[in-house]
């Protein structure tokens, strides 16, 4: 286990570092403890209720009850080895001291008894230890209600881990953690003290990578707004809407908002299609191709789309590209210059009949 101070909390994480430690190995697996720690503690709490305990209380008296009938096995085995030993002292005390042989071989007999005695006896005092710890009717009353305000105990915040742990230590024998990449899951083995496995399976912990990254239905609705809004409507769109950036659920901050950057980054990071390429793909004109298209000058072409002649669509701030209508284009008015044309065509018009006038005065 390793623990990090983070963003103002303490994280804790468990890493399956043996390999890279023995042999220089990469990191075998490495998961966020908040999601476990949660998943186990629900289990627990789940786990704990008055009807177990009561169930584990009979349980516990059915082995205390067990461990007297084995006590008292015990306790005959001491009497028979006990009987054995004074017979056979009984037996060396009565031989005639000038047979040798005959008292040496009751003497060891006599030694094998009491060697078989105390190994009884030490086993016996051994196993009594083992089993001796009961449980009163004041003890057992006090489990049952305390299992009550257990899911309380355990959610209350101000309950240090350190006490979590011991109520783990009574209850879990221990927990295998496996964690699967390519399903994004992690399975949760845990083993309790009476034997019983129990198998959870939690969806793995984001990596602050994935937990910056931006909701796919943000990014499918900025999609669709790229259609008819520019980057500053698309973000005050989403912050309308409640949307806030990838980055606030890592850093906690609920006030991040969404700006016509950040914006046109989700554009170009995931490939969507800009506004430019959309407009030009439904038959949009850039500002020389509409004066061209008009016979006019490109500043006429802002002015007739400010005035509603034409309709111009924004896609990058001011930037616009223009919308023609289908028949009857507006015509360009006539202006000074073009009544100074009209004058010189209505001269060279009125030019022969004066010449035909002087060629008259003259004949």
């Amino acid at each position: 286990m390793r623990y990090a101070a983070r963003r103002g909390r303490l994280e804790v994480w468990y890493i399956c570092d043996r390999a890279h430690q023995y042999r220089g190995e990469p990191m075998c697996q490495s998961i966020a403890g908040s999601s476990v720690d949660d998943a186990v503690g629900k289990l627990i709490a789940q786990q704990m209720t008055p009807t177990a305990v009561q169930l584990a209380l009979d349980v516990r008296a059915e082995i205390e009850a067990r461990h007297h009938e084995a006590d008292q096995l015990r306790s005959r085995a001491v009497e028979r080895a006990q009987a054995e030993a004074d017979l056979a002292q009984r037996r060396f005390m009565l031989v005639d001291p000038n047979n040798r042989l005959v008292a040496d071989t009751l003497e060891g007999e006599w030694n094998d008894k009491l060697r078989v005695l105390a190994n009884a006896r030490t086993d016996r005092e051994q196993s009594r230890e083992r089993d001796q710890f009961c449980l009163d009717k004041a003890v057992r009353e006090r489990l049952v209600a305390m299992t009550v305000d257990f899911h309380k105990l355990w959610a209350d915040p101000d309950t240090p881990n350190r006490e979590r742990k011991r109520l783990f230590a009574h209850i879990i024998e221990d927990v295998t953690l496996v964690k699967l990449p390519a399903e994004g899951i992690t399975k949760v083995h845990v083993r309790f003290k009476g034997g019983k496995l129990q198998t959870l399976t939690i969806l793995s912990p984001k990596s602050a990578a994935q937990q910056v990254r931006t909701q796919p239905g943000i990014i499918q609705l900025v999609d669709r707004l790229l259609d008819d809004h520019i980057y500053s409507e698309i973000a005050e769109l989403l912050n309308q809407q409640g949307h806030r950036p990838g980055e606030a659920a890592l850093r906690g901050r609920s006030d991040a908002r969404f700006t016509a950057k950040r914006v046109a980054y989700l554009v170009h990071q995931y490939n969507l299609r800009s506004r430019y390429e959309r407009l030009r793909e439904r038959g949009m004109l850039t500002k020389q191709e509409a004066a061209e298209r008009l016979g006019i000058h490109e500043q006429t072409v802002a002015r007739w789309a400010k005035f509603g002649l034409i309709t111009g669509h924004a896609y990058n701030g001011h930037y616009c590209l223009y919308e023609l209508p289908a028949s009857d284009l507006p015509q360009k008015q006539c202006s000074r210059w073009n009544r100074l044309e009209g004058r010189v065509a209505a001269r060279a018009m009125q030019a022969p009949s004066q010449n035909y006038q002087l060629e008259r005065k003259e004949v």
